[in-house]
């Protein structure tokens, strides 16, 4: 059992009995936590810990638990908008996943991609890859790959992906997003829960984005704890295009459509990405999933093509994100990434407002 599943069952209310004392013992620790997360927010509030401001319009997108909310798809879909309306956008990544330690990393200086995935992250080369005339950058602080951003490309707005907590970058919109499925995982904060931080947190959002919304969702969690009645929006993600990786070519929906396919990827909802695929709608004969950045080895990758062969599949599928990671690896069987958008289905008006309208 891998650590990221052992800490699942251990803060499910289903855990295992012998799991209990240790689920304890992690619920005294998030009792710390939290007041080490409030006392940090006060100390920026207070002007004790300096929060900075940049020379120009700063968009963070971001989240208050652990995994993946929709973050991507989010700042891409942000950035073309902006791009589209006459904005000169950069977006600024920590580069999660990355080898590179340097203070400014330029992954894509808005005309090619200089950096691979094992050096910048595999979401900022994806990113970068799919915008490919906005320039993307990484590094831990902020301010100084925003400061580069400026000088360097002339950007008039900058986008932080996964910024909600990165308090020393003051921000002029913060867009905080809130999965519909599970918006606040089981309600306790790291490391008993999933919760980055106490959800006092919320009170910082100027705008809520509820994320994965289905018809069945309630959004009585997200309303109940939104004190400050900013506007909240729904989205939801379709399926846009497929991108062959041997040829790096776009193609419709109608290339795997009623296929059989294999499908696997290394994200933080997989059961998400299988569910689209579905709509689409694929026959997957075969799935499989690893856990969130993975990083394929050769081995890995022969033993897919090897069950997809096995189960009759015509063609193997994958996210944009996995498939930055494995475009240099010789597939026989034909490797599609699925290109999925994020779509707003309710609250347009006021999205739009607050994201091209700055006062």
């Amino acid at each position: 059992m891998s650590l990221e599943s052992l800490f699942h069952e251990v803060i499910s209310p289903r855990r295992s009995f012998h799991l209990v004392p240790l689920y304890g013992v992690l619920r005294l620790v998030s009792v710390f936590y939290a007041l080490g997360q409030r006392l940090r927010v006060l100390l920026y509030r207070g002007k004790i810990f300096q929060t900075r401001r940049l020379d120009c319009r700063v968009i963070s997108i971001g989240n208050m638990t652990l995994g993946g909310t929709g973050k991507t798809p989010t700042v891409i879909m942000v950035a073309d908008t902006l791009r589209r309306q006459g904005w000169k956008p950069a977006i600024l990544s920590r580069g999660y996943g990355g080898s590179s330690r340097k203070p400014v990393n330029v992954v894509c200086d808005g005309q090619q991609v200089l950096l691979a995935p094992d050096v910048a992250g595999d979401e900022p080369v994806m990113i970068a890859r799919r915008l490919k005339t906005i320039p993307v950058l990484t590094g831990r602080k902020r301010y100084k790959t925003g400061e580069y951003a400026i000088k360097h490309f002339g950007a008039d707005v900058l986008i932080l992906d996964d910024g909600y907590q990165h308090l020393p970058l003051h921000r002029d919109l913060n867009i905080l997003l809130c999965d519909d499925t599970r918006p606040f995982g089981n309600g306790r904060v790291f490391p008993a829960g999933e919760l980055r931080e106490p959800l006092s947190a919320m009170n910082r959002a100027d705008l809520i984005c509820r994320t994965r919304c289905r018809e069945n969702n309630s959004n009585d969690g997200v309303d109940g704890n939104n004190s400050r009645k900013v506007p909240v929006v729904r989205s939801g993600y379709r399926v846009m295009s497929v991108v062959d990786l041997k040829s790096g070519g776009e193609a419709g929906m109608e290339t795997v459509q009623g296929q059989p396919v294999e499908a696997f990827c290394g994200i933080a909802h997989p059961f998400d990405f299988f569910h689209t695929l579905k709509q689409v709608p694929v026959t997957i004969v075969n799935q499989s999933y690893f856990p969130d950045h993975h990083e394929y080895s050769t081995e890995e990758l022969q033993t897919i093509e090897t069950r997809a062969r096995q189960a009759g599949a015509k063609l193997i599928v994958t996210t944009e994100k996995d498939a930055v990671k494995i475009k240099d690896h010789s597939f026989d069987l034909p490797v599609y990434a699925v290109r999925i958008d994020l779509e707003i289905l309710e609250g347009r008006e006021e999205w739009d407002r607050l994201l091209l309208n700055p006062s």
